[in-house]
């Protein structure tokens, strides 16, 4: 019988930032990193990946995952991993970058036959930020760009919304924000 595993991934160092995550057994960890990827709007064929058993990088690795052509944890299909629940990875994006997550397998359960998998099925409630060009107009617009050009010259965080990066920084490097 398939079985669907439950994890739930928060960044090691904002552990407030999390996504519960579905998926098969009979998936792979190449298509888990895909999801990650996705859920915390990573670079989807940037940077090379790993797996480690455990919540210490550079344990037991469980294979890396290279976007252009596959890695050596790319088809290790997640039922053949030997997990059980309450058991955890650590997972590695960007090893410049070395964005580390922790990954708690919560639940093994039974497939269910109408569902798409993998899936996101839940995420941390998101603690917004405003955009500083609207708030000094008096305006409480959601930041979803923080704008890398401006924060490094300014040595803080310039946070701003859709409308003033076009508006203000079109040639800035900017990076989506994470809620």
């Amino acid at each position: 019988m398939e079985q669907v595993y439950r994890f739930k991934v928060a960044l090691k160092l904002q552990k407030r930032l999390w996504r519960r995550i579905e998926i098969k057994g009979s998936q792979t960890l190449g298509d888990l990193d895909r999801i990650i990827r996705e859920a915390f709007k990573h670079d989807e064929w940037d940077h090379l990946s790993a797996f480690f058993r455990g919540r210490v990088w550079r344990s037991e690795g469980l294979g890396e995952i290279n976007p252009f052509e596959g890695g050596s944890g790319d088809r290790k299909r997640i039922n053949r991993l030997g997990l059980s629940e309450g058991d955890t990875m650590e997972y590695v994006y960007d090893f410049g970058d070395d964005i580390q997550h922790i990954i708690t397998l919560e639940k093994i359960m039974e497939l269910d036959e109408t569902t798409e998998y993998p899936r996101i099925v839940s995420q941390n409630k998101p603690k917004y930020r405003y955009c500083e060009v609207c708030e000094e107009l008096g305006k409480k617009i959601v930041a979803t760009w923080i704008c890398i050009d401006c924060s490094n010259e300014k040595g803080r965080d310039v946070l701003l919304c859709d409308d003033c990066v076009l508006k203000e920084n079109e040639d800035h490097y900017v990076e989506e924000m994470l809620y």
